[in-house]
């Protein structure tokens, strides 16, 4: 897999990786709770010739500035998405969010609708807005502990099973190498976000045309949980990807790259 240099942005406080000589529409990649901008490597060597593509580490992780709030929304973390691209006059985006990344990427999508051409939503976390009190509060301290107990490396090492179907040395020491980067107070802020808010409360707001990608064997967000979204909020076009779990962009990056291009260029699949 090859590496990409990350550049920071000093107004958004934001680091990202950016391909930008196409100039135009930009792809936009969120990653998930336990991830960062290095686990789309494989999207952005193969789309760079035909999108402009930038893959941000959220507030918290890699070299990104914390998020301020202490119980922060999809739309904190959208506000800062939204002044990062201020900053390096984008203006439209293709938003492609994974997990956690698709509940900020929805979030973003309903505050700033003029700002989104396609919004993609990968193996997207529901949040646990709609959930009890007491299992939110499961939630929001569970990952913490587990990385406060093991460290980046260690989770990673026993968390790939669950997030990968292909759980290959390569893939894993990616992650590994992801996660040894994760700070603890990014965690806990990203974790209050998953225990407290939920994606519901944004798609009920869009009203454009939302693609979500799923993996047939993700134990995490699961192919029914998807399904249940999907007829929750009638605008949303399924597509699958066999022998894919959690991770789906990294366990199949051929088949997800050949979905997410077709939606952006409208070919239709």
């Amino acid at each position: 897999m090859k590496d990409f240099d990350k550049t920071y942005d000093p107004v958004s406080r934001i680091e990202f990786i950016q391909n930008d000589k196409l100039g135009g529409e930009t792809t936009v990649f969120l990653h998930g709770i336990s991830s960062g901008c290095d686990s789309w490597t494989n999207q952005i060597a193969a789309l760079s010739d035909q999108t402009s593509v930038l893959a941000w580490s959220a507030p918290g992780y890699g070299k990104s500035g914390q998020i301020e709030q202490e119980m922060p929304t999809a739309l904190d973390y959208s506000q800062r998405l939204l002044t990062l691209l201020e900053s390096k006059n984008i203006d439209r985006i293709n938003i492609v969010g994974h997990s956690l990344g698709a509940l900020i990427a929805a979030g973003f999508a309903s505050k700033y609708p003029a700002k989104v051409n396609k919004l993609v939503l990968a193996n997207p976390a529901q949040g646990y807005g709609e959930f009890e009190p007491s299992k939110q509060d499961e939630v929001a301290e569970m990952r913490p502990k587990l990385l406060k107990k093991l460290g980046g490396t260690e989770m990673a090492r026993q968390r790939c099973g669950a997030l990968l179907f292909d759980a290959s040395d390569d893939k894993v020491a990616l992650l590994e190498k992801i996660m040894a980067q994760i700070t603890i107070e990014g965690f806990e802020k990203s974790s209050r976000l998953l225990a407290h808010d939920s994606i519901h409360h944004y798609l009920a707001k869009i009203d454009k045309p939302v693609d979500l990608i799923y993996g047939t064997e993700d134990g995490i967000t699961t192919p029914k949980i998807m399904f249940e979204i999907a007829a929750r909020h009638k605008n949303i076009s399924l597509h699958a990807i066999e022998s894919a779990s959690h991770l789906s962009y990294l366990d199949q990056p051929d088949r997800f790259n050949q979905i997410l291009l077709s939606i952006i260029q409208g070919d239709g699949l």
